[in-house]
């Protein structure tokens, strides 16, 4: 069963202190992460596909004291899907990788990811992330990501329903707005 992704977002909203670190890939993740009521540093990538979990996993390395969240679409991990085995190498006990998965290129139209079936969670666990689970419901969330401050990496596939009438918000801060504005916040803290 898919949970809707403004699900999971409010789930991860109402988890999230002010000492984390959220880096939202292009699409939608990054279009909501204004619109959502969180008080942690957020970065959204706006045309840089595959690109999130890397970029998490540099302020996981550079602030191991500080958690950090990589939202990621299923379609962008698969343009990347080595940066698994870095992660699994590097081993940063403060990332958290959350994969949003519609079998969907949403942000680009909403074509169909290739039909071929992968399986996200043991491809990270063949990567040696210590915690590579699904998680079937937002109000579980929270409690995996209290288990992945304590023990990540962490890896959790959530299932996404696809729904191309959904009312994602438009891009409301341009590139350099979006790098001033987490500047801000991590400085703040």
């Amino acid at each position: 069963m898919s949970v809707p992704r403004k699900a999971w977002l409010d789930a991860l909203a109402a988890d999230l202190g002010a000492d984390a670190l959220v880096v939202a890939s292009l699409g939608a993740n990054a279009r909501y992460m204004p619109h959502l009521p969180i008080k942690a540093a957020h970065f959204a990538l706006c045309d840089a596909m595959g690109a999130a979990i890397p970029l998490a996993l540099g302020m996981a390395l550079a602030k191991p004291e500080r958690p950090v969240i990589a939202l990621e679409g299923d379609g962008s991990l698969m343009m990347a899907l080595g940066t698994l085995a870095t992660v699994g190498a590097a081993r940063p006990r403060n990332l958290t990788i959350l994969l949003f998965e519609n079998r969907h290129y949403e942000s680009s139209g909403g074509q169909d990811l290739p039909r071929v079936e992968v399986d996200f969670v043991a491809v990270a666990r063949a990567s040696n992330v210590p915690i590579a689970e699904r998680v079937d419901a937002a109000s579980a969330l929270s409690k995996a990501l209290e288990r992945a401050r304590t023990a990540g990496p962490a890896f959790y596939l959530l299932p996404t329903a696809y729904d191309p009438s959904e009312a994602i918000p438009p891009y409301s801060e341009r590139p350099d707005e979006i790098r001033l504005n987490f500047a801000r916040r991590l400085s703040a803290r």
